[in-house]
């Protein structure tokens, strides 16, 4: 059967796990457009392949800084609670059609909500409506994550905190899938010490703790970032193959990485995926926000088995990595174990 197949659709059939996709990061392009003629939205562009150009990017930008940059046409959609749903959905989608059967989708309240009316009430109500009408339809589990951007002002992460754990816990349908917690935005020049605070909330309240770093950084931010927050993965993290103290506690502390590929090489980032493999450092294959890449998950694998050689052993470990580190209940990772 499988003679018949090309690598592509060995690929994509194969169960996968994804832990960094960034909800409010990958938008179609043509839901982009679509919403932008629904909702009177100035993208800047007189046409879709124009928007073509400018939100989706598929070459090296000169900083991480550059990328962030580009991700306001993706949040000028997140505008209605409406669409926000269609968003989540979209993702969901993309995600099964990649072969994905457990998902974390993380999202920031107060990126979608900044320059708009909506409020995190309904950005949050959106996303979970939005998870819960997907999940009736694939066969797809999916856990939140959400994030607090480095760079917004105290007021903004601290409301935002405060709203995820009380949707967590308030028993909404579909709230205890909210699992996890994560900071991002560019490390360079901030105190970690500014949001450690609301960090340990988000502990207490039950959500697993996820921290982008070491990515437009060294290895000394991961390492800081390890000894602040005390994380059980770090978004990104490729820089700790500077030091080989730290990839050993990487390895003897269990601390996943979630690597994302072409996310990497479009920010500048070192390829550091093959060595941290090597040296047993826990990894996970990633597309982190594939359509302002102008990807889709498999298309990290194949990169990894045309670029490193990886093969199906090596994606097995991977995965496997990945389940055991998933936020979401153990009776949800349990269903799946066989599947992997």
């Amino acid at each position: 059967m499988f003679a018949a197949m090309s690598a592509d659709d060995i690929l994509r059939k194969l169960p996968k796990v994804e832990l960094h996709r960034h909800l409010d990061g990958s938008v179609r392009i043509s839901t982009i457009w679509e919403l932008a003629q629904e909702h009177g939205l100035d993208l800047g562009v007189r046409s879709f392949e124009e928007l073509q150009r400018k939100a989706v990017l598929r070459t090296p930008r000169e900083s991480l800084q550059s990328v962030l940059d580009c991700f306001a046409t993706q949040q000028s959609a997140l505008c209605s609670f409406e669409a926000i749903s269609r968003i989540t959905r979209e993702n969901i989608e993309d995600a099964w059609h990649d072969g994905v059967r457990l998902l974390e989708l993380r999202f920031a309240p107060a990126f979608i909500a900044r320059g708009k009316t909506i409020t995190n009430d309904e950005i949050i109500g959106a996303i979970l409506d939005g998870m819960l009408k997907r999940m009736a339809a694939w066969p797809v589990e999916v856990g939140l994550i959400g994030i607090l951007p480095r760079g917004y002002t105290a007021e903004e992460n601290a409301a935002a905190t405060r709203d995820i754990i009380r949707w967590r816990s308030g028993g909404a349908p579909g709230a205890s899938r909210i699992c996890g917690f994560d900071l991002a935005d560019s490390e360079a020049g901030f105190d970690p010490r500014a949001l450690a605070p609301l960090v340990e909330e988000a502990r207490a309240s039950g959500l697993g703790i996820t921290i982008h770093a070491g990515e437009n950084t060294d290895a000394a931010h991961v390492a800081r970032a390890l000894d602040i927050y005390r994380p059980s993965r770090i978004g990104h993290g490729i820089r700790s193959i500077e030091d080989p103290n730290l990839m050993r506690r990487l390895a003897d502390q269990d601390v996943l990485l979630e690597v994302s590929p072409t996310s990497n090489w479009i920010t500048n980032a070192v390829p550091a995926l093959p060595a941290l493999y090597r040296a047993g450092v826990p990894v996970c294959l990633n597309s982190d926000d594939p359509n302002l890449f102008g990807i889709d998950l498999v298309n990290e694998y194949e990169v990894c088995a045309r670029e490193y050689g990886f093969g199906e052993a090596e994606f097995s470990v991977m995965n496997s990595a990945a389940l055991r580190h998933s936020f979401l209940r153990p009776e949800v990772t349990a269903r799946l174990a066989k599947e992997l």
